[in-house]
């Protein structure tokens, strides 16, 4: 059991490491607020959509579209959906929606991403970029919907992960030839991609005032960290998903909250702090659960 630890620490360490780095340097006033929003702009309108793009465009699309992994992974968030509207009982009217949102919406595009790359290799990143668009047009579907908000649409045609995405699935699908300097260009952009996401993630976390959200942010924690995992791996084993596809599956489903479930919350609602709260603790004890999670999958055989 130590050795899976020791190889579980191996992958989610340096992880550990770079969100360490982005607070330390926020913190030591390094860099401001500023830089860090404006950098994370430039990894989720730059570099990320490059990334997946280039992750598709060169590879061949039946390689890239798993379609029962999908479905499964569509299925298990609307049931865990489901079941947070009925936990969601246990938290103040007021807070529901960002909380339903907080406990099912994963950082899937850095943090999943980041993980199944460090674990499977680059070769895992096609299959994993069709996953997350139509898991991610779920997600917003969704949180529109909670939120009581309008303009989906208009915010799934402005994404520009979903861009890089569509982008890199017609380029295959045409066959379109990419000129080396361009591919290039494009292969260091991707290489910063996400030890930069990270710094970022670890440059905005925020622990302030936890005290007073401490129940509504313990139930998140236990369904995004916990339950998500156990129910789309669940799942994975009942349809006899592969080990590649249910490794998938659990580090997409074990991500921590996203930053754009504060950034909808934050506009949306007078609820912003308690969402960044939970983004910041669930993305804290993330590294935690993934270690335990990838150690234990592998000590089960699963992976």
């Amino acid at each position: 059991m130590l050795s899976q630890f020791a190889f579980a620490f191996g992958i989610t360490g340096p992880i550990l490491l770079l969100l360490l780095l982005g607070w330390s340097i926020r913190q030591l006033q390094v860099v401001d607020e500023d830089f860090v929003s404006q950098a994370n702009a430039l990894v989720f309108n730059v570099a990320l959509p490059v990334m997946l793009f280039f992750a598709l465009s060169g590879g061949s699309l039946n390689k890239a579209i798993d379609i029962p992994l999908t479905l499964i992974g569509l299925g298990g968030t609307l049931t865990l959906v489901a079941l947070l509207l009925i936990v969601g009982r246990l938290v103040p009217p007021d807070q529901r929606g960002v909380f339903v949102q907080g406990s099912y919406r994963g950082n899937l595009a850095i943090l999943g991403v980041a993980l199944a790359v460090a674990t499977y290799g680059r070769d895992v990143l096609p299959l994993i970029a069709v996953y997350i668009a139509i898991i991610t047009t779920a997600y917003n579907v969704l949180a529109v919907w909670l939120l009581n908000s309008s303009g989906v649409l208009r915010q799934l045609l402005r994404n520009p992960i979903l861009m890089g995405i569509v982008a890199g699935v017609i380029s295959s699908a045409l066959n379109l030839p990419i000129p080396a300097v361009f591919e290039t260009t494009g292969n260091y952009l991707t290489g910063m991609t996400l030890p930069l996401a990270l710094i970022c993630i670890g440059a905005t976390l925020d622990f302030s005032s936890l005290m007073s959200h401490g129940r509504t942010i313990a139930l998140a924690v236990i369904f995004k960290l916990v339950v998500s995992p156990l129910l789309l791996v669940g799942l994975g084993l009942a349809f006899n998903l592969g080990a590649v596809q249910l490794g998938v599956l659990f580090f997409m489903a074990a991500s921590p909250t996203a930053t754009a479930s504060y950034i909808m919350a934050r506009q949306m609602t007078s609820h912003g702090p308690l969402a960044a709260e939970i983004v910041a603790v669930t993305t804290a004890l993330g590294v935690i659960s993934y270690t335990f999670g990838i150690a234990l999958l592998r000590t089960t055989g699963v992976v």
